[in-house]
């Protein structure tokens, strides 16, 4: 059995005010084409296929889009909800979706979904662990309350549950976070690292298929690994390879695993340098942060390096006059930005970083209020 495991699609997702709804469409299309390239029997889905729990119309219209064309592919499909959905609305209209061979974890928090498929190997059972929490699951469970005080706790109980016999082969899709993996800003994780578990929690299962982090990555063994995000959600994520993985399932302990790399609608970079320079760069349509090196930098640096770095969504100023570095992110660039705003930002530039007092911004309101009465009696 071939699979083809993704996951952390967050369609939706809005980068510095940037939507990245274009380039998510374009992978989508990307991981079909390698999914008829490759030849797959089955795609896994672990979970994070929303940005937020109250996705768009557009959203939901692009991930609809793709199951249906996995099911025109005829193409089983199965998907869990993560952190950043609402299971329910992942959900919605599953039975539906079942007749067309896309398999979808309901709603209902604390419990293990059970599919069994034949090949060549015998019987293989795929079971989906829909992200849950501690609080999910003593709900569930409230004999065990007292016993579930934390995420381990809390999948150990839900694995109890539904034990996995040594035979056949066995692939469990969650979406938790593994003691030991690499994480990145783009994350939500918990504080103090609450929502830990350990890899040994999985061993009756022969390949589990993860989601919750951005980099791919495996934990513990081989077969218990992180698919990753299919784009760069972050500048914490620059050095990732993005990739989706292909896991070819034989007979029991025969397992290979593949990662075929995606080509994004746009790169990102992080560029270093005076303005000067910067200025006679190579333009690009890349995702941008820039790392503004002058000592002056002028009050419009971002409109001018904007002329070459279209995508620019995010500038640093680090010099020697700031104690720490001063970031612009694209919703608080000039087009986003009131001119009092504006303003301050450049007597910050000017001054070290120390704010403009009571006094001069009054000077400056009456002087924007003059010039708003000159050009209205115009």
């Amino acid at each position: 059995m071939r699979f083809l495991h993704l996951a952390d699609l967050h369609i939706g997702k809005v980068l510095h005010r940037h939507s990245m709804m274009p380039d998510q469409r374009h992978i989508l299309q990307q991981i079909l084409q390698i999914a008829d390239e490759q030849q797959v029997d089955s795609v896994l889905i672990a979970g994070d296929i929303y940005q937020r729990n109250t996705p768009s119309p557009e959203a939901m219209t692009v991930f609809s889009d793709f199951l249906a064309a996995l099911a025109e592919k005829q193409l089983p499909c199965y998907l869990i909800s993560g952190n950043h959905d609402s299971a329910e609305r992942v959900a919605y209209l599953s039975a539906l979706a079942e007749q067309s061979g896309i398999h979808i974890a309901g709603a209902e928090s604390g419990r293990i979904y059970s599919y069994q498929t034949e090949d060549e190997y015998g019987t293989l059972t795929v079971h989906l662990l829909p992200y849950c929490t501690p609080a999910d699951v003593r709900a569930k469970y409230p004999e065990q309350a007292a016993e579930i005080r934390s995420y381990e706790d809390a999948v150990r109980a839900v694995l109890a549950r539904y034990p996995v016999s040594g035979e056949g082969r066995h692939v469990l899709v969650c979406h938790q976070f593994l003691t030991g993996a690499v994480t990145c800003d783009s994350e939500e994780l918990a504080i103090g690292g609450l929502d830990n578990i350990s890899a040994s929690l999985f061993d009756a299962y022969d390949y589990v298929a993860l989601g919750h982090l951005h980099g791919p990555q495996h934990v513990s063994r081989e077969t218990v690994r992180y698919a990753g995000s299919p784009l760069k959600y972050s500048f914490s994520e620059l050095h990732q390879k993005k990739s989706v993985t292909i896991v070819d399932i034989r007979e029991k302990g025969n397992i290979a695993i593949t990662a075929i790399p995606l080509s994004p609608l746009h790169g990102m970079q992080e560029i270093p340098g005076k303005l000067e320079s910067l200025l006679q760069h190579e333009p690009t349509d890349d995702y941008v942060h820039v790392l503004l090196l002058d000592e002056e930098p002028p009050a419009d640096a971002v409109r001018q390096l904007r002329t070459v770095f279209p995508n620019l969504l995010q500038m640093t100023v680090q010099n020697s006059k700031f104690r720490e570095d001063r970031t612009v992110t694209a919703d608080s660039m000039p087009e986003h930005t009131d001119f009092l705003r504006l303003f301050r930002d450049f007597y910050a530039f000017q001054n070290a970083g120390a704010e403009p007092n009571e006094r001069q911004q009054q000077i400056i309101e009456k002087l924007l209020a003059q010039i708003d009465r000159e050009v209205t009696a115009e």
